[in-house]
């Protein structure tokens, strides 16, 4: 099987950096009998150690700027068929992915990550608020101004005010267009903050159905473009600013990761990215 490379997709605050920082440590610590097996990492180190640092001490991963944007490439591969797998971490800040909302642009850099074999990871983040009211919610507050003969105040727009399905949607929907290839992708969904959702959890597609829908529906009625998978994903295992941490601090790091869906370990969070790989049959 030819060499892989997968890339990444998310908003701003969706978990990216936190899902690096605890697979990193993963494949490196060997704590965990994991399904892809690390052979080397190109990018800057420091970064990644600076990051593995705050995660191992239970402290929020420091979000990506901009200004502070990272190339990490990590290198594995799946020991039962040797596949080589390559993690792309190009624009780690979220903030790049909303400016690509609002300027319809995006960098040649950006364009070449997809044109190689391979599939993606959209973020998403369960920790989140609503995106808002609904027509049904709004209706009564248009009809009452209707009698009033009141005008509702304007807002300028920003990137902000669009509902975050909206922009998710977007996002993958570049991918349909030139000077994107378009063609069959494997593209997993990451929930991360899995530790939020509320007992009994529902599987982790389910969630997404019912808490994204337009995203879920956007991606499951495009076939011929996207073959879909959704994970559930805690790489803290808990809330690191309040009373969990210090028992969270009493863990082996490795095993305050959860990782739920199909054919998930329950702390080994390569799990998605071998699916993405098309190893799940031999790879564990």
């Amino acid at each position: 099987m030819n060499d892989q490379y997968h890339s990444i997709l998310g908003l701003p605050g969706s978990g990216k950096t936190t899902y690096l920082a605890a697979l990193w440590h993963v494949l490196d610590a060997g704590e965990v009998q994991t399904k892809l097996i690390l052979d080397k990492l190109v990018g800057d180190n420091e970064y990644l150690n600076k990051i593995v640092e705050a995660w191992r001490r239970c402290e929020e991963v420091p979000r990506t700027s901009m200004q502070d944007e990272k190339q990490i490439v990590i290198h594995t591969h799946v020991p039962a068929s040797g596949t080589k797998v390559v993690l792309r971490f190009p624009d780690l800040s979220g903030e790049s992915f909303k400016q690509q909302f609002a300027a319809r642009t995006c960098t040649p850099d950006y364009v070449q990550g997809f044109s190689d074999f391979g599939g993606i990871l959209l973020f998403v983040n369960a920790n989140r608020p609503s995106d808002g009211m609904t027509l049904a919610d709004i209706q009564p507050v248009l009809a009452e101004s209707n009698e009033q003969g009141e005008t509702p105040p304007e807002r300028d727009w920003t990137p902000d005010v669009v509902p975050e399905q909206v922009r998710l949607v977007d996002l993958v929907q570049f991918l349909l267009r030139p000077p994107f290839e378009r063609r069959l992708r494997r593209l997993v969904v990451i929930v991360s903050a899995w530790d939020v959702v509320m007992e009994p959890k529902p599987s982790p597609e389910e969630w997404l159905k019912r808490e994204l829908p337009l995203l879920y529906q956007f991606l499951l009625n495009n076939p011929e473009s996207f073959d879909m998978r959704v994970y559930g994903v805690s790489a803290q295992g808990g809330d690191v600013t309040g009373e969990q941490r210090a028992a969270l601090l009493q863990q082996t790091p490795s095993h305050r990761i959860e990782c739920a869906g199909p054919e998930a370990d329950a702390h080994d969070i390569t799990a998605p990215l071998l699916w993405l790989t098309g190893d799940h049959e031999v790879g564990g």
